[in-house]
Formats: C-alpha cells, structure tokens, sequence
C-alpha cells in the first residue's frame, strides 16, 4: 500500500534527556506521537558524544516511519538544569558533568532546524498539564521526585522561568537549616537530600551500616552498596517496617516542602511526578500530604489537590513535543511563555 504522503517540513521531535536514559519522540504537526524510543544516557562521555547518541535516535526514528530528515521542523528537549531556555546553554547539570555546554547549538548542527532546550522538570509540568490536567486546572505546580527533586511552575498553560530562567528548582527548598545532609549545590538541609531517591537510598545505608536492615540487604543480595529507592521500596510493599520508616520519613520531609509551596505561590494543584513517586505512590504521597497539612495555613489547604501524575515517566517527551508544536505554530515563547489573563 502507498504511504500517505506528508507535507514537507511536517514532523516535530522531542527528547527528554536525563541522567540515565534519553527518551526521544517522533509527532505529526499536530502533536500525535508517531514513534518513541529509548537508549541509555552513556555514562561519563562528553556533551558531544552524548549529543550524538540523541542524534543516532532521532534518525533511528526518522528511518522507523519512513521520513527523511528534510520532514523536520523542529526540536525540543528536556535536560537537567539549571540551563538558559533563550540561548540553550546547560549552565551545570552535575549528573551529566556538564557546564555552559551550548545543547540546543550543537544538537541544531545535526539536522539544521531550530532546537529549543528547556528544564526537563519544566516539560514534565507542562507534558502533565496539557495531556492530563488542563480541563481541571488553569494553574499548577509539578514536582518531579527521582534521583532528585525538581519542578515547574504552569501558570495560565504556560511555563514560568524566572529572571535568569531557574524558577522551580523545588529540591533545593531549605528543610534543614543547620546541621542537614550536605547537598549537591553546595549547600546543607535541602528538599533533595531528604526525599529524593538518592536520599532515600542513603538512608537506608545508614540504617544497615547500624546494624539493622535485615530484609533490604537480603533483597540487594547482600551488597548494601547496590541498595536504591527502588529496593527499599519493594521491602516496604513486602511488609518492611524498617523500610516503610524511611519512605514515610522521606514523605514527612516532602510534605514540609509542599506545604512551603502552598504558603508561597497558592497552587489549585500540585502534580507529583518522577519514577520515585511513580514507584512509591501513596507509601510517599500520603505522608506528605499529611504533613504539608497539618502545617498549611487552613484556608489554603483546603483549596489544594495533591496528585500523582498522569503520564508516568512519559511526561517530559510529551511536554517536549508540547513546546516543539508551540513553537513551530508561534503559539509560544520559549523566553517569555506566561501570558496575562
């Protein structure tokens, strides 16, 4: 059968790039995903090498429906931050060892069409916004809780950046003033020293370096080093109370977070997502609301919903191709994409 002809310059790409795996998405002009695949984010290359293996997927797609290269319009990408949503530049994304590495730039060179690069945090607020939550919510807030804590801010359907484009680093919320976990950024007592993945990793090697921890080791075949959020949570689905304290514990930490977020901005929503969440679900999500609470200001929490994301770990390639389709048809500014009511 003869192949549907497209219009020239009629596809749009996203890529949702983390510390681990890059997602990466093919969509019609109007936004309908047409093919999607992943690959590993390679560990300890260059910003080069790994821009390559975005390019190598994008093609890979391109080849699976059947496009040249010359059908595509425009890409967008997810990537740590924090980064410049006008220039493209990755200012630090420690996961990745990048600093000031010009992504949208050097992806551009591959295939000659616009490249925008946005927080991936960002994205996955917007991806849950306009896939999963707009018929309900003009507003809300996402939180991404992984390997670390992020967020985005969506007001009026738009993405809000800040001053210097670094609006939403939710994880870095001081919790602890003094005397907390020693964090990433440089400071002490962050959000994500304490309910993160990584956090909650952490503390479980701190309980098996104490003598306790019986079933986690078990389940990591004795290797405490191999220990991650996904293992403690299994041992507390499996009955755990060692590993049910430390989840609730991280949940405790994340409900003093949101409740800091209701205090400050008044969301009707705050989404929470990130494969983390995902995993854990209400073990995490019921503490935290719990927490934030019984410490929000009534009148607030009252008009305040606390859900889990729609689109589990798909929602930052969707929000890509949100802004990819956005900004092909001009319906959005990647320096300025709030508008007034």
């Amino acid at each position: 059968m003869k192949q549907k002809e497209r219009p020239l310059a009629s596809l749009i790409a996203g890529i949702d790039l983390g510390g681990t795996k890059i997602l990466a998405g093919i969509a019609d002009q109007h936004g309908h995903l047409v093919a999607e695949a992943r690959t590993e984010t390679p560990a300890g290359k260059s910003g080069d090498e790994v821009v390559e293996k975005m390019a190598g997927l994008l093609r890979q797609l391109l080849a699976q429906v059947g496009a040249g290269e010359g059908e595509l319009s425009v890409i967008a990408v997810g990537a740590p931050g924090p980064l410049d949503p006008e220039t493209g530049i990755v200012r630090q994304a420690p996961n990745l060892g990048w600093r000031n590495f010009p992504l949208a730039d050097r992806l551009a060179r591959h295939f000659r069409v616009p490249v925008y690069v946005d927080n991936d945090a960002n994205l996955a607020g917007l991806g849950e916004y306009e896939y999963g939550f707009q018929h309900r919510f003009r507003d809300l807030l996402y939180v991404t809780v992984s390997t670390g804590i992020g967020g985005g801010i969506i007001i009026n359907g738009g993405v809000y950046h800040g001053v210097s484009g670094g609006a939403g680093e939710f994880g870095h919320m001081v919790i602890i003033p003094d005397g907390g976990p020693g964090c990433s950024c440089g400071g002490q007592g962050c959000l994500e020293t304490l309910a993160s993945g990584t956090a909650i990793a952490a503390r479980a090697r701190e309980l098996i370096a104490r003598g306790g921890g019986k079933a986690l080791l078990a389940l990591a075949g004795n290797r405490g080093g191999d220990i991650t959020a996904r293992t403690v949570g299994a041992a507390a689905m499996n009955g755990d109370g060692e590993a049910l304290d430390i989840v609730r514990r991280a949940g405790y930490y994340l409900g003093i977070g949101l409740a800091n977020l209701v205090h400050v901005l008044n969301p009707a929503a705050i989404v929470i997502g990130g494969g983390v969440a995902n995993g854990l679900g209400e073990m995490l999500l019921g503490p935290a609301r719990q927490e934030m609470r019984r410490r929000v200001m009534p009148v607030l929490g009252r008009t305040v919903e606390v859900l889990p994301g729609a689109l589990g770990d798909r929602s930052g390639l969707l929000g890509c191709l949100v802004l990819a389709r956005r900004m092909k048809t001009g319906a959005g500014d990647i320096s300025s994409t709030v508008q007034g009511p």
